[in-house]
């Protein structure tokens, strides 16, 4: 299998590192220059728990690639998927398939007008990646992959059953879910409890958890999400992702979520897929998100 990263920062020097591990062809995609060198001179490093993993790596832009690759993978932000995945089309094949691993809601759709929505997959995962510079990555083997099919069928179902075994393969704890928007919703909403709130407010994971007042909030956005999510045919379980947030609670208190860095370095944020995707979903189908609403608000007014 010739793999595709697209979007080659920490969740995507993890990913392919791991993949060139299991003796997979992989080429990194990026725009940028500073990525794109780091990874050629230097490869990937990942740090774990159990060890360190060395690997070669080939990175480039996708305008100087003209081979077909049989999977592309997208770690892009939200909103730069649509660019990402056109800068990309020259590539793909009639057997290419297209994996959304990203945050937020609306990537697989995208994905879908350019692979067909049988050989569109999506997906979660809640690994870490910390990347201290670009090729040295940190994260933890405690984690998961589950993917599943955007589209219906038997081919679609194939495609999602060979991929997940190829990330299995790579370490990358991989598994098939057959009802996808599960997972990927039930992140979405840890999501907008712990970036919105973050980003509307500069607090950390530990200094939302310390205060009485940021907890009911967060439990509002659960709220709103679970029922927005439960309106969309979706059924998420509330308590699933309350467990979650308690371990991000006991478990990651120094942590600032990828929105709150964001905001801080001056950049565009996901807030449209995440809390503001919910919010959309909300009022198509007459469910209020007041909260979530004003925390999105928030998040834009520092940030846009």
């Amino acid at each position: 299998m010739k793999i595709a990263i697209v979007g080659s920062g920490a969740m995507g020097q993890l990913f392919g590192a791991h993949l060139v591990g299991a003796d997979y062809e992989v080429v990194y995609i990026d725009m940028s220059p500073t990525i794109i060198d780091a990874l050629n001179e230097r490869g990937v490093t990942v740090h774990t728990e159990k060890g360190v993993l060395k690997t070669p790596a080939r990175a480039t832009r996708a305008s100087e690639l003209a081979e077909r690759f049989d999977l592309f993978i997208v770690f892009t932000k939200g909103f730069h998927t649509e660019a990402a995945v056109d800068s990309v089309r020259h590539l793909v094949g009639p057997d290419s398939v297209g994996l959304t691993l990203q945050n937020g809601l609306g990537n697989a759709d995208v994905l879908a007008a350019v692979f067909g929505a049988e050989r569109t997959l999506m997906g979660m995962t809640d690994f870490p990646a910390d990347m201290r510079e670009p090729g040295e990555i940190h994260t933890s083997t405690h984690s998961k992959v589950r993917i599943g099919s955007f589209g219906s069928g038997p081919e679609a179902d194939l495609q999602a059953e060979r991929v997940a075994l190829a990330l299995a393969d790579a370490g990358l704890n991989a598994e098939v879910d057959a009802d996808i928007l599960v997972p990927v919703w039930e992140k979405v909403i840890f999501n907008a409890a712990f970036n919105t709130l973050s980003g509307a407010t500069g607090m950390t994971v530990g200094e939302i958890a310390a205060s009485p007042h940021t907890r009911a909030i967060v439990a509002s956005v659960l709220d709103e999400g679970v029922a927005v999510a439960e309106a969309c045919g979706v059924a998420v379980s509330r308590e699933r992702i309350e467990a979650s947030v308690n371990n991000a609670f006991e478990h990651h208190t120094h942590h600032k979520t990828s929105m709150l860095l964001d905001r801080e370095a001056g950049r565009r944020t996901e807030i449209d897929t995440i809390g503001g995707a919910i919010v959309r979903l909300g009022g198509e189908h007459g469910v209020a998100t007041p909260v979530i609403g004003t925390l999105s608000a928030l998040v834009r007014a520092f940030t846009e």
